[in-house]
């Protein structure tokens, strides 16, 4: 009754279960070898598997810290802030929506000199959009929008702690920012990092009364972002703002292109901080996920090899009545304890890694800084570590369960531990292995052979011995006309005294950093309607010494000398992409430009003030070394165009730190207010270009790495197992006089046999994932043959290496102790 009763109030199979979990805890303790070798093997899977699960889940998973995050969404494309205001008053999907500007450095002045700080511009209502509240203070008011009270500013929390060292007291004091009082009117805050990353000050969007040039003139350089109605779909969404597009054109003050801004696209705001980041990240998901599996066919390996000492046990236990269900549970607890171990161990591993792994991502990788362990990483890897202890124990527990275990409790123990059968799941598992290893290597052999293209393309400039950095003037030095052009004229001439400097020069941009400006202009002999878009280059303003410096080559004309500073010749050299493209089979000099950024309604090509082409020039790459070479105009720093903030480089045959500190000292004896940072050499800015492939094909690399390292261990092991099982075999071999050599020749001949056996299933698999990996490569063929023949040779080889020293063991056994074995 005692018994029955037990049984109707608690749980049989949970109380059944806790037996299960201290036997197999004392098989963990009792087989240490296994236990170790075990779990290491799958904690460099799980840790790989929970380290860029990490990633994933603090970049594309974790919510915005904004309420009803879902409901946010970014509106694709740049307009001028009036377009955003009329959306507001007319559009009937958003139950708010505000503008923001681009991310823009600002001198913030201090007491010794000013500091170069990240800013931007917001509508008065972006914080409302988001549904966030001042952390001190307040935040902008509707009056603010209005010029002559636009002069304040909010602060991030984290430039509050580091400016003002979190003083409560900051509301209502003045910070000068580019040469401009603001008042300090609030604080977000901590966590918030709106609308860039690195922002740590915004200003409010401010509007000229009566002005329509101020509110829908150039630059077109906001950016939309609204909060959905409840009910509102994100396809209602655009499909209204695409209706409005209609609607609201005829607000312009001029006539604009009729396809300007058409395909605009609302867009999550979390998927539009993501970005293409997330594909890399699912690559390398998928990269680790497939050396898991590596590690639990080793592992899974390991334990038939086990098993075999276990046969009589498993027999007296089904002699005793225990079904084949309850086997397989003793033996899945003890497989699942070992994953809960190597989970352990692996979720420490990740989080030791963790920083390293961060260090290797591009600089620009969205929400970098929010990277950590969170409570969901925990989650993942204790359902890691269970799926992992079930998936390679359930071969081995199958096998154990088999009812031909009774033939071992008959023969007494005496019979050969292991058959043929068994070897075959073995090898199975080996031959799946070498494959998933080949599909892993073979991508970061793809990656690499792409990155290594990409190293090989010219950019079109010299970049070797080349000190670069920004001289940065308050955004309001311009106002006076021609200082701005005379303060770097004058740092020009004292960078050339610098010593061990050969060149300088001065550009607005530097290429390879993404950050070109735009020129926007009609050229002679292309006439258009006012209803079409104009075209567009990237427009650099340059020093006459520019040309020389990086080493660009003249191939036609003549390039930009001193006297065109003036602005009276308005000249302007062109490069060869754009020269073609114009005027192909004529001769460009002498054609003319004209900039109609700020004349949004052009009319005819004017001559008397077009710009005038005095010079062509070779190409190069402005944006990347994988794009191709886009249309550039070089103009002369002149009155007109003259720009608070120029990059300063520097041919010298000194260290770079050496050169800096020279250009510090002849920048303060000229304006000891002036700061002097982004110092780096052209090197380092074609290096940062491609960050984001090179760290794709390392992280790719070293996941490759450790896939072959955990797929030889495989490999040695089951021929290690297979030597042992056939000690008496091989001993009757040479007691009969075989050769050893032959011995060493058939354990290696199996070895390569399923080296060759899982690369052409690996190499299967690798086609199969090449058009996964197409998008993330460059100027490498579908089927690149080096990587394609490469891969399965080392495959072989290292087969041959794990094969070697078993072959050897086998190839030294002793006849006469082999055959006493039995």
């Amino acid at each position: 009754m005692e018994e029955r009763g037990r049984e109707a109030w608690q749980w049989p199979s949970l109380d059944s279960l806790w037996p299960d979990v201290r036997f197999g805890l004392r098989q963990i303790v009792r087989y240490r070898a296994f236990t170790v070798m075990a779990v290491s093997t799958l904690a460099l899977g799980i840790g790989a598997n929970t380290a860029i699960f990490t990633l994933i889940d603090s970049i594309m998973l974790r919510p915005l810290p904004y309420p009803h995050q879902e409901r946010l969404m970014r509106i694709s494309g740049n307009f001028p802030k009036g377009w955003v205001r009329a959306y507001q008053e007319h559009g009937q999907s958003f139950a708010s929506l505000s503008g923001y500007g681009t991310d823009a450095e600002a001198n913030v002045e201090g007491t010794d000199a000013a500091e170069r700080v990240f800013g931007s511009t917001v509508s008065v209502n972006t914080f409302d959009t988001l549904g966030v509240h001042p952390a001190l203070g307040s935040f902008f008011a509707r009056e603010n929008e209005i010029a002559g009270r636009d002069l304040v500013v909010v602060l991030s929390y984290g430039y509050w702690q580091q400016r003002f060292a979190g003083d409560l007291h900051v509301i209502g004091q003045t910070v000068r920012i580019d040469g401009v009082s603001r008042k300090i009117l609030g604080v977000m805050p901590q966590g918030i990092r709106f609308p860039y990353a690195d922002t740590q000050f915004v200003v409010p969007i401010s509007f000229k009364g009566g002005d329509a040039t101020d509110a829908w003139g150039h630059p077109f350089d906001k950016q939309a972002i609204g909060r959905l109605k409840d009910g509102v779909t994100t396809a209602a969404a655009q499909a209204e703002w695409r209706r409005l597009h209609k609607l609201l054109m005829p607000l312009f003050p001029w006539v604009m292109p009729t396809d300007w801004e058409a395909e605009t696209t609302v867009t999550p705001l979390l998927d539009s901080i993501v970005g293409d980041t997330g594909p890399r990240l699912l690559l390398l998901l998928g990269a680790v996920g497939l050396i898991l599996l590596i590690a639990c066919a080793n592992v899974a390996n390991l334990a038939l090899a086990r098993a075999a000492s276990r046969e009589r046990e498993m027999a007296i236990r089904g002699a005793l009545g225990a079904s084949g269900w309850r086997i397989v549970r003793q033996l899945l607890v003890e497989s699942v304890l070992l994953g809960l171990l190597a989970g352990a161990a692996g979720l420490s591993a990740a989080a030791l890694s963790l920083r390293a792994l961060t260090r290797l991502l591009p600089a620009d990788t969205p929400r970098i800084a929010d990277v950590g362990l969170h409570w969901d990483v925990f989650l993942f890897a204790a359902v890691a570590s269970v799926l992992t202890g079930v998936l390679f124990g359930l071969v081995p527990a199958m096998r154990m369960a088999s009812p031909h275990l009774q033939k071992s409790l008959r023969s007494g123990g005496l019979s050969v531990a292991g058959r043929g059968s068994q070897f075959r799941v073995s090898m199975l598992l080996v031959v799946g292995q070498i494959g998933l290893s080949v599909v892993v290597i073979t991508a970061a052999g793809l990656m690499l052979h792409s990155l290594y293209s990409l190293s090989q393309v010219n950019p079109g400039f010299r970049t070797g011995r080349i000190v670069t950095a920004e001289v940065s003037l308050n955004a309001s030095a311009c106002r006076q006309p021609g200082y701005c052009l005379a303060f770097f004229q004058q740092v020009e001439q004292k960078a050339r005294t610098i010593a061990g400097v050969e060149d300088a020069a001065l550009v607005d941009t530097l290429p390879m950093t993404g950050w070109d400006l735009s020129y926007i202009y009609d050229a002679e002999g292309h006439p258009r309607d006012a209803r079409q878009v104009a075209k567009q280059a990237a427009g650099r303003t340059v020093s006459t010494g520019y040309f020389e410096t990086v080493g660009l080559h003249l191939l036609r004309g003549r390039l930009l000398t001193d006297s065109d500073q003036s602005g009276a010749s308005r000249a302007a050299v062109i490069n060869q992409k754009m020269a073609e493209t114009l005027w192909p089979g004529q001769d460009p000099i002498g054609k003319h430009l004209e900039s109609v950024a700020d004349e949004p309604s052009p009319g005819m090509l004017n001559p008397n003030v077009a710009s005038i082409v005095v010079g062509v020039v070779s190409n190069t790459h402005h944006d990347s070394l994988a794009s191709g070479f886009d249309e550039e105009v070089y103009l002369p720093m002149t009155r007109d165009n003259e720009q608070p903030q120029m990059m300063v480089l520097l041919h010298s045959h000194l260290p770079a730190a050496q050169t800096a500190d020279g250009l510090r000292r002849a920048v303060a004896e000229i304006d000891p207010l002036v700061p002097v940072t982004h110092v780096r050499t052209l090197d380092e800015v074609v290096a940062a270009s491609n960050s984001t492939p090179r760290s794709l094909a390392i992280l790719l690399l070293g996941f490759g790495a450790l896939a072959v390292g955990v797929g030889s261990v495989g490999v040695y092991s089951l021929i290690a197992y297979v030597v042992s099982w056939r000690t008496r075999e091989i001993g009757i071999r040479l007691a009969l006089g075989a050769p050893r050599w032959q011995i060493v020749r058939a354990v290696v001949r199996q070895s390569l046999l399923l080296a060759v056996a899982g690369s052409v299933a690996g190499l299967a698999g690798a086609i199969v994932c090449e058009s996964l990996l197409r998008r993330f490569l460059f100027e490498v063929r579908p089927f690149d043959p080096l990587t394609f023949c490469v891969v399965p040779l080392l495959m072989l080889l290292l087969a041959v290496v794990a094969a070697w020293i078993p072959a050897r063991r086998a190839a030294s056994i002793d006849p006469m102790v082999a055959l006493r074995s039995e």
